[in-house]
């Protein structure tokens, strides 16, 4: 259980680090848009780069956030049924489900290796403005993203069936596992 408890710390910290740190990316975005918003104004013509450093910023910022958003379980989900279960019984549906989780992220993993692998070969650029930025280190971080969500997925899981065992789960190495108004009804 200490290399599990290892690795389980690893990834969440890594994760959780990575979105705080890209969480600045919003300040960035504001001061291009604004920045553009300006200029228009004042000039009666848009920043030419400005649109495509948002939408590389942007792209960044939405995709790296994945891994954060499940360690903190922040993704939005359907809580028809889901939300009034226990503790246990959310671990033994997400543990279920999770095939599917696994399926996307292999699909998303084989696509966007091959993407970033395609753009980094060519040292890819973008041709929408005469600034022509690179953009094979956007492509890459796509593939990065995956594989964050990837090993953030596997520690839910391993929480899930440590749950599911009926084991203590150290919510500061596995992210916020209980909801405090089902931890009481703990029944399967």
């Amino acid at each position: 259980m200490p290399a599990l408890t290892a690795f389980a710390r690893a990834v969440t910290t890594t994760n959780t680090w990575i979105g705080r740190l890209v969480s600045y990316a919003v300040l960035i975005l504001f001061v291009l848009l604004l920045g553009d918003v300006i200029m228009r104004y004042i000039t009666q013509s848009p920043i030419s780069w400005s649109s495509l450093a948002s939408k590389m910023v942007f792209g960044i910022y939405a995709i790296i956030g994945g891994g954060y958003l499940l360690a903190r379980r922040d993704h939005v989900n359907v809580d028809l049924f889901y939300g009034s279960f226990s503790p246990r019984k959310k671990a033994a549906t997400d543990i279920a489900t999770s095939f599917l989780f696994f399926l996307f992220l292999g699909v998303l993993l084989s696509e966007s290796y091959s993407m970033a692998y395609d753009s980094i070969s060519r040292l890819e650029v973008s041709y929408e403005t005469t600034w022509r930025p690179a953009i094979w280190p956007s492509k890459s971080m796509i593939f990065v993203a995956a594989l964050l969500l990837l090993l953030q997925g596997i520690v839910k899981l391993i929480a899930d069936i440590m749950i599911l065992l009926g084991h203590e789960v150290d919510e500061s190495v596995f992210g916020p596992i209980h909801d405090d108004e089902n931890d009481a009804k703990e029944s399967v």
